[in-house]
């Protein structure tokens, strides 16, 4: 999926969400086209937020009004993702893209789908298709899921390059940069790994993920005090989380 930057648009107001009462309307009166777009919009604010099911509603209610609108078949088919219905997706991506085939970004949705369904082939072609996008952000997107289509394939290699390659493109790209490491831990190269996390740190000190990786490999590479900082770092972004919870677990092994 593209990174959040790129997937879903920048905020609209928050208050939006105040001002409509959105596209579940039970109305049967039919809704002028500033009304459709003011709830297409709320959708969209919806899935920016992570609320995914309540995104998924507003978009189906919204096809109802504007049935052939590519952007809200792939919001559709991106709340669907979120909720990890990746084969329910397909439907809603398929008809973005086919209401819209040069758009990059839906061809970069639907191969995240086909990836996640093991559809390895399809999604390749996708991504490809993505990365012929006039539009950068397409292209940077595609070549982080060219990495993680080769990393699920088990070409460590080549997940290192695609990821490599994206960060010729934006070496501020967090994703690739956490791809990357992750490409390096699973071929074997620790000390490799725990530097592009680092990186990865420095770009989003925020992350959870991030930290907890660090901290593993740091264990693994005998710096166990360093490593126990990065954990504890974890549980603190992510105190009632998987990726906080396993943070934790791998704290209580190391001073056990």
């Amino acid at each position: 999926m593209r990174h959040p930057g790129n997937a879903i648009r920048s905020a609209a107001a928050l208050a939006l969400i105040m001002a409509v009462s959105g596209c579940a309307s039970k109305s049967s009166k039919a809704k002028t086209p500033a009304e459709v777009l003011l709830n297409e919009r709320m959708a969209q604010v919806l899935l920016r937020d992570g609320r995914a099911a309540e995104a998924e509603k507003a978009f189906r209610d919204c096809l109802k009004e504007d049935p052939k609108n590519a952007e809200v078949h792939d919001g559709l088919g991106l709340s669907l993702l979120m909720q990890g219905r990746f084969k329910e997706a397909l439907g809603p991506l398929d008809k973005a893209v086919s209401l819209a085939p040069e758009n990059g970004s839906y061809h970069n949705n639907r191969g995240v789908a086909r990836m996640e369904l093991g559809q390895y082939k399809e999604a390749q072609a996708d991504f490809d298709a993505a990365e012929r996008s006039q539009n950068p952000d397409d292209r940077l997107s595609a070549t982080i899921n060219l990495g993680r289509l080769r990393q699920r394939q088990g070409d460590y290699a080549a997940a290192q390059e695609e990821f490599t390659n994206a960060l010729a493109r934006d070496p501020k790209s967090f994703l690739a940069m956490l791809g990357r490491g992750i490409a390096k831990e699973s071929a074997g190269d620790l000390q490799g790994a725990a530097e592009d996390y680092l990186a990865a740190i420095k770009l989003d000190n925020t992350n959870a993920e991030a930290n907890l990786r660090l901290g593993m490999c740091l264990l693994s590479l005998q710096k166990a005090d360093l490593g126990r900082r990065y954990l504890q770092r974890a549980v603190d972004l992510d105190p009632t989380g998987d990726t906080g919870a396993k943070a934790r677990l791998m704290l209580e092994k190391s001073t056990s």
